[in-house]
């Protein structure tokens, strides 16, 4: 009796794997997953003229969708001092002065890790040297991102399905509006997919180079944000669950050196203005809540009970309801960073809809075992976003946008399971519900999109340029102001302008200053650094030897101006009052603009 061929399972590589060739008369593919892999099952993954057409189609559509959220945000370095901070690092490196902060003449460690301030600072020169024109980084990373996530879900599934996916993400609320920002969300998506997409190469074709770049982008990934780090736990999974055919040293040791590269830099940086490779800026600002113990920032009590007010839902049910495209029916979405990025947006980061139709691909996928690649990609994506949500749920600041990186393999996911789903419909109950679902995602859809497209939205910022419009006045002058100092630095620095707070509380302004209030807080504290002078002092009180400094530079021919923002409630109006009431002390004041976000004034002395 013959012996009877064991039976393989498709996706499974190893060396007994067959060696037979595919058919003389296959046509090859351009993007093949392994040598060894039937011919019609790699034609799936040929990228095509019609490829290029379909992502020229869907980046032309998400730039028009970018286009209509305006780009006011991005141009104002907004939400401060967040994108404030990015854009102050990456100025200050191509300036030489390093990775800090520096305004009122003095510098300071930034919070956040060099990864997307060094991508900023790459490409400032050739925005001209203009910090308002940096938010077109993030969009071309959001378009990178796009193209990426089209590729990634062609390679595992097919052409229907990379489309589908594509115009998810394009079609994203909280992705639009983070495209036009100075965040760190979108470019984190961006190197995230195609790190995904080298390391699928790299074992696939045992590519010591795409090993290397793979490395890098990792290492990159992690320097725009830490818990990107998680991205290697979904990694390891998945090459131990798919395993490659042979385990190669060299491939792992040349993956180590690329990925050790720029955590090494960040490692060094750290060392050097922080004092060791294990501080961060985040310590420095805030110790009293990042520098006592690791219980502040994480506590299983935020999964139910919110760390702050604005917050309705404890982390649990925020995050659920977030990851279930139901955010918005329960009130959860004008919090922080959204406040402004979903303004009229039904929902954070998709309907309800796609996740059950990534719930039916993930099935699909695991049950018919596809291939290799689209085996790894799942346990990859799966894995990664189930790490950031153990990162994130018991964290104090609860906001969606967290998840952006890892919600690749949902939308590419959503984008199998739509096909999946309507392939073989019919009138039974199951079909019924595919169709509903069909609609509501595509009337969710197209009711975004038609709020995005017709509600008008500022193109340009109205706070920019009317800084802008002063900014000749203030050539050789001290300017006194509420509004964020590194802000002024980066708007209105230069011609040898001098900044002076105007004092040191927040009192909920749109353009507070943090950095200032953190670091009165410090001093107050013990700490000894430089502090930039205010001319009111913590209490509200005028601070004479300030005021008298003004007076002296006013004698000796230097103008002294005073820029407000336009207050937005009452009580930051009441603050301003009791303000200028203290100032009449010492100051008589001469109104020279008053511009719809701003006013300017010139001080004068009794």
């Amino acid at each position: 009796m013959p012996r009877r061929k064991r039976a393989r399972s498709r996706y499974q590589t190893g060396s007994s794997r067959s060696k037979s060739r595919p058919p003389a008369d296959s046509a090859p593919s351009s993007v093949t997953i392994s040598s060894g892999r039937n011919a019609a099952e790699a034609a799936v993954f040929r990228f095509e003229g019609i490829d290029v057409a379909i992502l020229a189609l869907i980046l032309g559509f998400a730039l028009l969708l970018i286009a209509s959220t305006g780009f006011a945000n991005g141009q104002e370095l907004w939400p401060i001092p967040d994108a404030v901070e990015y854009a102050a690092v990456a100025v200050n490196l191509d300036r030489g002065l390093g990775p800090v902060l520096h305004f009122a003449g003095n510098s300071y460690p930034p919070r956040y890790t060099v990864g997307y301030p060094m991508m900023l600072a790459a490409a400032y020169p050739i925005l001209g040297h203009r910090p308002e024109r940096l938010y077109a980084v993030t969009v071309l990373t959001a378009l990178v991102a796009i193209a990426g996530l089209y590729l990634l879900t062609l390679w595992m599934f097919d052409r229907p399905s990379a489309t589908l996916a594509a115009l998810l993400l394009a079609t994203s609320p909280h992705f639009l509006g983070l495209s036009t920002m100075v965040m760190s969300d979108v470019p984190a998506l961006a190197v995230v997919i195609i790190a995904v997409l080298t390391f699928l190469y790299a074992l696939e074709k045992e590519s010591l180079l795409a090993s290397a770049l793979c490395g890098l982008l990792v290492g990159l990934g992690v320097t725009i944000r830490v818990s990107n780090g998680a991205i290697l736990i979904g990694m390891i999974a998945a090459a131990l669950i798919v395993r490659p055919r042979r385990f190669q040293l060299a491939q792992a040791l040349t993956f180590a050196v690329g990925f050790l590269a720029l955590p090494c830099l960040q490692a060094w940086l750290n060392l050097h203005y922080l004092g060791s490779i294990f501080s961060n800026g985040y310590a420095f600002w805030l110790p009293a809540f990042y520098n006592s113990a690791v219980f502040k920032t994480f506590k299983l009590s935020y999964l139910v009970a919110p760390a702050d007010p604005i917050y309705r839902h404890g982390n649990f049910v925020a995050y659920a309801l977030a990851m279930l495209g139901i955010d918005g029916i329960f009130g959860q979405l004008h919090l922080g960073t959204e406040s402004r990025t979903l303004v009229h947006a039904r929902y954070s980061l998709f309907p309800f809809p796609v996740v059950v139709f990534a719930a039916l691909g993930v099935f699909q996928a695991m049950r018919n075992k596809r291939n290799a690649s689209t085996m790894r990609a799942l346990y990859l994506g799966l894995s990664f976003l189930a790490v950031l949500l153990i990162i994130y749920l018991p964290y104090f600041h609860v906001e969606p946008r967290f998840m952006l990186p890892a919600l690749f393999i949902v939308y590419a996911a959503a984008g199998w399971g739509l096909v999946c789903a309507n392939r073989s419909l019919d009138w039974r109950w199951t079909g019924v519900a595919v169709i509903a679902l069909d609609v509501v995602l595509a009337g969710a859809i197209i009711v975004e999109t038609f709020s995005r497209l017709t509600t008008p939205a500022p193109a340009q910022s109205e706070l920019v340029a009317e800084v802008h419009a002063i900014r000749p006045q203030l050539n050789n002058a001290v300017l006194v102001s509420d509004i964020s100092l590194q802000w002024l630095e980066l708007i209105a620095g230069g011609e040898q302008t001098e900044f002076v707070g105007l004092d040191s509380e927040l009192y909920g302004r749109a353009v507070n200053e943090k950095h200032l209030s953190w670091l009165y807080q410090k001093k107050s504290r013990g700490w000894s650094g430089n502090v930039p002078p205010t001319l009111l002092l913590p209490g509200g009180g005028l601070d004479a030897d300030e005021a008298k400094t003004l007076a002296d530079d006013d004698k000796r021919g230097r103008p002294v101006y005073l820029l407000v923002a336009i207050p937005t409630n009452s009580q930051w109006l009441g603050v301003l009052k009791r303000e200028f009431s203290e100032i009449d002390r010492y100051f008589s004041y001469e109104a020279i603009g008053r511009h719809p976000e701003v006013a300017l004034y010139r001080l004068k002395p009794h």
